[in-house]
């Protein structure tokens, strides 16, 4: 039993203090501070809030930075089409999105 628990609270550990307060509480991560939100529409205009950063900006890719790592866009002729403070357009052909930690190949 003592294994059971400590399994179940190794769990805990791994999932963070805002991931369990928002479970707990029953509530949408991006309402909290340092949340954001991903919205893909058509596989042609994504818009992110919540997100820093630039890292990398290429018509093939798009790297944004997140509370903890980055969004990565994929695809062929992306184009940021607005920027604003905590919230960014991006427009073309999607082909992946990945959340990946800054040190994945973040600053090329």
């Amino acid at each position: 039993m003592k294994q059971r628990r400590k399994r179940r609270g190794e769990q805990e550990e791994k999932r963070g203090f805002r991931e369990r307060l928002c479970h707990a509480l029953d509530l949408s991560p991006d309402l909290l501070p340092g949340g954001y939100t991903v919205e893909l529409r058509d596989r042609n205009l994504l818009t992110l809030r919540g997100g820093g950063k630039i890292l990398l900006y290429t018509p093939e890719e798009v790297r944004v930075t997140l509370r903890e790592g980055c969004l990565a866009v994929r695809g062929r002729r992306l184009c940021c089409i607005s920027y604003y403070v905590g919230a960014i357009g991006i427009e073309g052909e999607i082909d992946s999105l990945s959340f990946e930690s800054v040190g994945q190949g973040g600053n090329r």
